[in-house]
């Protein structure tokens, strides 16, 4: 693909992304006049009723046209309807509906006063239209209703998070929403096993969930002062139904297979292609206590609690690519094994107890194949073949806490902790072998790593707020400390072989054991005062005082004749203290619509650093002034905006500061650098909702802007026969930026929703080459359409086209210059038929541009499954087959300021399952609320 073709390429996939999504949020043509219908609502003696819902339909069909709440004066206006004939229908809760005709003509149409009778008995059924509401913008939470997106029978949280706009789920079940990463997952606003957002999402069933709400938590710090401090978390909260919190609910699975037959899948076979997957899932909740237990295990590559049904949903609608197309899960072979216990209680209204405790091992076996095309200056480049085979085992506990307590009226108590205990082993076996752009050899190596790890750490925090007064003085004092102990041990042997221009070959051998051993502590105390000092207005005054004490130790021995001989150069011992006084103010300001925040902060960092058994001391300091600012507003109509600036500084790491080599691979040697200086960074984000709750059409933007000086860059030392000297150093400055925008409708006259989304990522930055400046531009394009009916009665179907370009820019070297564009399609298919029977089949195909690295195997990903409820619906059988097209392989391209680069890995191909799930409680069974996937909702 030449550069002028990718570039046009380029600009038609940009523009037609935006000609696209412009269609869709474009108002109707305004051929006919247009008038507003007003009125009030109030009860029967005449008191005006606030929220009542007003909605105008078309005669006779009794279509939606306009939709509208009355305000607290019972005050109401549907806008813009065109002339004809209509009905119009008032419903409020606890009051019988109302249903008037009425006629639209020449001119605005008052409806006068629209009494409501209180309702004696039941609440007559909403009859508006097929469509359940699919969310709310409420101020900064966005609020989706379960009940608005089917999914398929059995199906967990994460197959309903797949289905709604604005949401993305990876392969390895990570979220993003609205373009940010999701930290949290809540049950009923508790924590649910720590923060492992993946837990809540593979495990929860789908139909226990009423309400979906996405927002920023605040930190302890902003929740108990009441001002956003910048350290928010984006976060999902799972709403339950509320016989999901009371009882118990749960499933029991076992699941058996092997090998694409069938007969040898359903019977014996051999041990190595027997697949299992096996997990249990018991909840317990109340309105005061959340009880759950979770087992599994598996050798289908689902690692700890991800749960799944193989051959099910999904079928990549509207999961993130990037990572490659996997049928199981993870890359390569995995085996897992994992145990959990979540326990929480509510003592009181703000007295509570969360816990939890986790216990995972998992083993894995990774077989891959990279192919990079390296910089090495102005006129000159490098190829690198690499394979490798990798083993790793681990084993892992983690316990969670977190509790609050009221000590009195306005007296609380936050405490916050967690420890984690683990170990693991590697094995890595690899060769690889460079050649220049002309074909001549440069370098070889084959290498040995084995390594085992002990890990230890921990965190604890305490957040104490007192109140000083009734007019909102409040006193918040905050202490934490974390603490991290590793311990490595490796045994390395690798043989390097350079040949130079003229032939001669040079050969390296390493023959080594290494140690490395270090501790972490970090600590912090925070003091703030909140003063009301007007309408609306709180002012925070701040203190605090941090330090983080690091020490590290690394001990090479050569092993020579069999005997371990110290090797000075590359052993090492590096102390460092990080001290930090920070103090500053912030002014924050809050209305129903708006919230508004901005605050300056003075922080002075020193730095205090040893290399041990040189008598070589490292010190200083620095002072920054860190502003920022934020702003929300709330518009009427589903509208809301934020805007948010912050700065921050990153200090250099021990690994950037120590003066020392890292030879863990001969040909890319790592050395420190004891005078990198602090980076400091200034973002700018805009976040933009809408919502349509007339029409449906929904659209979230947002842009965000992010500039670094003193930047902290490599600095890349390479000879003739392309060996590598890697060392950090300062750079004037870099920036990025990245955007998108996503817009789905449904498209009434066809029965269809659409789905469009648009991102791109652009990001430049300075490097040094052998002392020559090289500035790299790399960008990146995405667009993602999809297709899905809204009558799910009988049929769910979705197809769908995601396509990645990618252009990387090196200013040292043009002809390195890339561009080059991967496509995704994929389709989804689900059919009910017959008493419970569900078939159910997925293709996800993966086309990979062949103009960098040379024709390679595009992955296609078929799975297939049929499943019948019995027993009451208490009970799924399901036969699956994964991969049944016996491709699936890891794909992942990566674009650097060095290289591009093509990783393969080889992942658990074909296999059938079958697999039995037993539902605990009666949740789902086709009771009221249950999702059986037959006829009872639409798609928004």
């Amino acid at each position: 693909m030449s550069i002028a073709t990718s570039r046009r390429g380029l600009h038609l996939l940009a523009a037609g992304a935006l000609a696209l999504a412009s269609l869709l949020v474009a108002e109707p043509a305004q051929g006919q006049d247009r008038f507003d219908v007003v009125g009030i609502v109030a009860d029967s003696s005449g008191v005006a009723l606030n929220g009542a819902m007003i909605v105008a339909l078309t005669r006779p069909d009794s279509v939606l046209a306009r939709f509208s709440l009355s305000d607290g004066s019972g005050g109401f206006k549907l806008r813009r309807l065109v002339a004809g004939d209509y009905i119009l229908q008032v419903t409020l809760f606890g009051y019988q509906t109302v249903r008037t005709d009425f006629t639209v003509t020449d001119g605005d149409v008052d409806a006068g006063t629209v009494l409501l009778a209180i309702l004696a008995i039941e609440m007559e059924p909403l009859v508006v239209s097929l469509d359940h509401v699919p969310f709310v913008i409420r101020r900064d939470t966005l609020d989706y209703n379960a009940l608005a997106f089917e999914v398929p029978p059995q199906a967990t949280v994460e197959d309903l998070l797949k289905r709604l706009p604005g949401i993305e789920v990876a392969d390895d079940g990570s979220i993003t929403a609205q373009g940010e990463e999701v930290q949290n997952v809540l049950v009923d606003g508790k924590e649910f096993f720590g923060g492992d957002p993946t837990i809540a999402t593979r495990n929860l069933p789908a139909d226990a969930v009423e309400r979906i709400q996405v927002y920023d938590k605040q930190s302890d710090m902003a929740e108990f002062t009441g001002i956003p401090d910048g350290n928010e978390e984006r976060t999902i909260n799972l709403e339950l139904r509320e016989d999901a919190r009371r009882g118990v609910f749960g499933s029991m699975v076992g699941g058996i297979g092997g090998g694409a037959d069938a007969a040898e899948a359903l019977s014996a076979p051999s041990a190595d292609r027997l697949r299992y997957n096996e997990t249990l899932s018991v909840n317990r909740f109340s309105p005061t206590t959340q009880l759950a237990l979770l087992g599994g295990a598996n050798n289908v590559n689902q690692a700890g609690f991800s749960g799944g049904r193989p051959g099910g949903g999904g079928g990549g609608g509207r999961g993130r690519g990037g990572g490659g197309a996997r049928a199981g899960g993870s890359s390569g072979f995995t085996e897992s094994l994992a145990m959990g216990l979540n326990a929480s209680h509510d003592f009181a209204e703000d007295t509570w107890l969360r816990s939890s405790y986790f216990l995972s091992r998992a083993d894995n076996v990774q077989n891959s194949a990279i192919q990079q095309q390296l910089l090495l200056g102005s006129a000159a480049s490098s190829l690198l073949d690499r394979i490798s085979d990798e083993t790793t085992n681990s084993v892992s506990h983690r316990i969670d806490l977190n509790a609050r307590m009221e000590l009195s009226d306005g007296h609380d108590l936050r405490v916050r902790g967690a420890m984690n205990v683990g170990s693991s082993s590697l094995t890595s076996i690899g060769a690889q072998e460079t050649t220049s752009a002309t074909g001549r050899t440069l370098n070889a190596a084959s290498s040995n790593y084995l390594a085992d790890q002990n890990t230890f750490g921990g965190n604890l925090r305490l957040t104490w707020r007192k109140r000083l007064s009734e007019n909102g003085r409040t006193i918040v004092a905050q202490a934490w400390a974390t603490l991290s102990e590793p311990e490595t041990f490796t045994d390395l042997t690798s043989t390097t072989e350079f040949l130079n221009r003229s032939g001669q070959l040079t050969t390296e051998d390493i023959l080594q054991e290494q140690s490395t051993g270090g501790r972490t502590l970090g600590y912090s105390q925070r003091l703030a005062l909140t003063q009301p000092v007007g309408k609306g207005l709180v002012l925070e005054v701040f203190g605090q005082r941090s330090a983080e004490k690091e020490d590290q130790t690394k001990a090479v021995y050569d092993i020579a004749l069999g005997v371990p001989v110290l090797n000075d150069v590359l052993s090492s011992g590096f102390e460092r203290t990080y001290s930090y006084l920070s103090g500053g103010l912030r002014l924050n300001r809050n209305t129903t619509d708006t919230r508004f925040v901005v605050g300056l902060r003075v922080r002075s960092s020193n730095l205090d650093a040893t290399v041990l058994d040189r008598d070589e001391k490292i010190t200083n300091g620095y002072t920054h002034l860190l502003p920022s600012a934020d702003f929300r507003v709330q518009f009427e109509g589903g509208k809301n905006l934020t805007l948010r600036y912050t700065t921050s500084t990153r200090e250099p790491s021990m690994t950037e500061l120590q003066p020392f080599e890292d030879n863990i691979n001969p040909l890319r040697v790592y050395h420190g650098n004891p005078n990198l200086t602090p980076e400091y960074t200034h973002r700018l984000r805009a976040d933009y909702r809408y919502f349509d709750q007339f029409t449906f059409l929904n659209v979230f933007a947002f842009g965000q802007f992010s500039y670094t000086s003193n930047e902290i860059v490599q600095a890349r030392t390479v000879d003739e026969q392309s060996r590598q000297v890697i060392t950090p150093i300062n750079t004037g400055h870099g920036w990025s930026a990245n955007g998108g925008v996503t817009v789905g409708t449904p498209i009434r006259r066809f029965g269809v929703s659409v789905d469009v989304s648009y991102n791109a990522n652009y990001s430049t930055g300075t490097a040094l080459l052998n002392g020559v400046e090289n500035v790299s531009q790399i960008l990146t394009h995405r667009l993602d359409a999809s297709l899905e009916n809204r009558d799910k009665n009988v049929f769910d179907v979705r197809v769908g086209g995601r396509f990645t370009f990618n252009n990387v820019d090196y200013s040292l070297n043009e002809a390195l210059t890339q561009g080059y564009l991967n496509k995704t399609l994929y389709t989804n298919g689900t059919l009910y038929f017959g008493n419970g029977w569900t078939l159910n089949t997925s293709l996800n195909y993966r086309i990979f541009d062949q103009e960098i690295f040379g024709p390679g195997q595009n992955v296609a990903i078929m799975n297939a499954s049929i499943s019948r409820l019995v027993m009451n619906n208490r009970v799924e059988v399901r036969l699956a087959g994964v991969d049944l097209l016996n491709q699936n392989q890891g794909v992942s391209l990566t674009n650097t300021s060095a290289y591009v680069q093509e990783e393969r890995i080889e992942s658990l191909g074909r296999y059938l399952m079958l697999r039995l799930t037993y539902r605990l409680g009666s949740l789902g069974r086709g009771g009221q609320g249950g999702r059986s996937g037959r006829g009872e909702r639409h798609g928004h």
